[in-house]
């Protein structure tokens, strides 16, 4: 590729860049200011940004495209021509779906009222999107991603936008990259019998089980049946387990919902590749999901798909939301990117970050990982408030200040080749997960905006197990999951995030490694972690100890090492079965602080180095300022870099710190 993906940015003809964006939609900017507004993304020191092509804007009747001949603000060649002109780089969006809080979420209408396209509930009905309220101006029905008829109309798309896209590909032109689709997963529909029951989806589920099991006999063995043809099989429409021979059934139908939301974005991108995409690399953005019917690490080994970030908004009561998306990035994926970082929010949003929300949520993202990003939005537009650039082409002061300063400090800093060194990975059970997802109910779209209570979504299946997977699946803080967590930010110990789909070759980079585990998980994911421990890793289990696979069928691979609770030796390395109540001590027998360490456990230190500066974070997410005092080897200085309110540097191994609520400070760590 001219174009290449690293663990840092990415590689436009050997030299590389910095993935610091932000999204301006030239369509809804008026065309002549377009030379001013440009002016002021670059002021702010952005050097790319990112827009969608969306597809209904330009495609105004069937076969009939607006290019900027009707009007000139859809003139895509002439914008990108002027972001050539100025060096700027550009990320395009080509969806087909592009929400944006565009009508119909940026499908063309005649698209969605197609009857072959369209997908239907488990009931049978058409599925609307619902939420009208937050997506207006009207519902409209969901198109099915397993419809054949859809891609027919996709590729018709793609036959009009892609040479304009190749036309601008890097390095003579300013495209790098290119998404296929956008946040991919049934339109924010992920419950598990939500939909899609539409003909089209039911024919691929078939043919996923047919790939699945390979033989009939082999399904029949699973499943307790008799089928004499995959075509009789059909799908659970809610959770109908009464006894563990159903379980088998009901798990590959939410297996089903990953390898669906998978498939159809890796055939988008096969898609654009054969309408002359070539030579840069192609990525997905995942909305927020972290858990099925996402499967991040297995989307990132699909060969189609080079890369995967993950989108963000928060408001800074939400922060500890956003902070585990970005440990989950950094402990999953190939280079931990938001490709949507929220900068101001969508008009109905009862809360518009502040200026200072918007610090705090960016350099806490910063500290935990972050190294690619684009602001959504950088130039604000219709139906969005709290962007740092007007769209008449004039700075919002308030808030183009941070985003001045902080492009100005991740350039003096190299920010994005410094590096954390966690030595704790803590992996997301996706068994336990999948559990949850298939013990459930409700599920009418948008069914959750009603603020009804969480129990009702929930099924209290019996099926004779020791530990209690409803309540491990959550990450509430009297969870096994919950306690380690809660146990490593008051040691003030740095992780990252993933889940048990992880590949081996990540999981050995961390000396220590936590996963919640109950009855049962798949045997390639316990020998996978046994793996791990035989070379050496030390690794941390419980409540309980598996000895079923996920259809609770017997699979004792780490039981076959495991006799009781306690330590076990394993190779090189040790399993260690406990229980919650013995977490918090273990965790500080297993870990060592930092040379950096603070009294307050509420407070969060982080230390990120590269050849020439080591950088120190340091942040109060709490809503109460905290006075307290920062320990250090005495044979370091202290030096202030960003934040602080004027407070000096130190050079006695002790600083007295005055941390705001919300805020995050960073010190230049000098060697005497």
């Amino acid at each position: 590729m001219t174009v290449t993906l690293t663990d840092t940015g990415l590689s436009i003809a050997g030299k590389e860049i910095a993935v610091y964006a932000g999204a301006v939609h030239y369509w809804r900017l008026e065309r002549d200011l377009w030379p001013q507004i440009l002016d002021c993304v670059q002021e702010l020191g952005f050097n790319v940004i990112e827009t969608y092509l969306p597809w209904a804007i330009h495609e105004i009747e069937p076969g009939s495209f607006d290019w900027g001949t009707i009007d000139a603000r859809k003139d895509i060649d002439s914008f990108l021509q002027l972001c050539e002109e100025r060096g700027i780089w550009v990320i395009v969006r080509p969806g087909p779906l592009i929400n944006a809080e565009l009508t119909d979420f940026g499908f063309p209408s005649w698209v969605l009222l197609d009857p072959s396209v369209q997908a239907h509930t488990a009931v049978g009905g058409l599925h609307l999107d619902a939420a009208w309220g937050l997506h207006p101006p009207r519902q409209f029905p969901v198109p099915s991603y397993a419809s054949e008829s859809f891609y027919t109309y996709v590729d018709g798309w793609f036959a009009a936008i892609c040479p304009i896209i190749k036309r601008h590909l890097a390095p003579a032109g300013c495209i790098i990259t290119v998404q296929s689709d956008n946040e991919t997963c049934y339109l924010f529909h992920e419950r598990t019998y939500a939909t899609d029951y539409s003909e089209d989806s039911i024919k691929l589920y078939r043919n996923f089980l047919q790939e699945r099991y390979a033989s009939l006999d082999t399904l029949n063995a699973a499943y307790y049946s008799a089928y004499t043809s995959f075509a009789q099989i059909e799908p659970p429409r809610d959770c109908q387990v009464q006894q563990r021979s159903d379980m088998a059934w009901h798990l590959d139908w939410v297996a089903y919902k990953e390898y669906q939301v998978r498939w159809c974005v890796a055939r988008i991108a096969r898609m654009l590749r054969a309408h002359g995409i070539q030579d840069v690399p192609i990525f997905h953005d995942v909305a927020f999901q972290i858990r099925t019917p996402l499967d991040v690490a297995e989307m990132e080994r699909d060969p189609d798909i080079d890369w995967v970030g993950m989108n963000l908004y928060r408001n800074k009561e939400g922060y500890r939301g956003g902070l585990q998306i970005i440990r989950y990035l950094a402990g999953t994926t190939r280079l931990p990117f938001v490709p949507e970082f929220g900068s101001g929010i969508w008009s109905h949003h009862p809360l518009t970050p502040t200026p200072d929300e918007q610090e705090f949520i960016m350099l806490l993202a910063l500290m935990h990982g972050l190294k690619a990003f684009s602001l959504y939005m950088l130039v604000e537009r219709e139906r969005w408030q709290g962007s740092p650039i007007t769209r008449h082409g004039t700075f919002r002061p308030e808030f183009a200040a941070f985003y001045r300063q902080l492009l100005s400090f991740a350039e003096k800093y190299q920010l994005r080749t410094l590096r954390r060194t966690p030595g704790v990975l803590v992996l997301l059970n996706f068994d336990i997960d999948r559990y949850a997802a298939l013990a459930s109910t409700m599920h009418y779209a948008h069914v959750d905006l009603y603020g009804f209570p969480s129990e009702l979504f929930k099924v209290d299946l019996d099926l004779d197990l020791q530990w209690d997977a409803a309540r491990e699946s959550e990450m509430h803080p009297e969870s096994w999951m919950g306690t380690v967590l809660a146990s490593l930010e008051k040691q003030h110990i740095d992780y990252d995030l993933s889940d048990t789909h992880v590949d081996l070759a990540r999981l050995v980079k961390y000396p220590l490694v936590f996963v919640p585990t109950i009855d049962f998980m798949h045997g390639e994911d316990q020998a996978k972690l046994l793996a791990y421990v035989e070379q050496g890793g030390q690794l941390v289990i419980g409540p309980g100890l598996p000895y079923l696979d996920p259809t609770l069928q017997a699979q004792e691979v780490l039981k076959k090492q495991v006799e009781k609770p306690g330590k076990t030796e394993v190779g090189a390395g040790s399993i260690w079965w406990l229980s919650t109540q013995e977490l918090q001590a273990t965790v500080e027998a297993l870990t060592t602080p930092g040379a950096y360490r603070c009294a307050d456990p509420e407070v969060q230190l982080v230390l990120q180095a590269n050849d020439t500066h080591n950088l120190l974070f340091v942040t109060n997410p709490t809503a109460q300022q905290r006075d307290t005092t920062l320990h250090f080897p005495t044979t370091y200085r202290l030096k202030q870099a960003w934040g602080g309110g004027g407070q000096s540097g130190a050079d006695e191994g002790a600083v007295s710190l005055k941390l705001a609520p919300y805020s995050v400070q960073i010190w230049e760590v000098l060697h005497d």
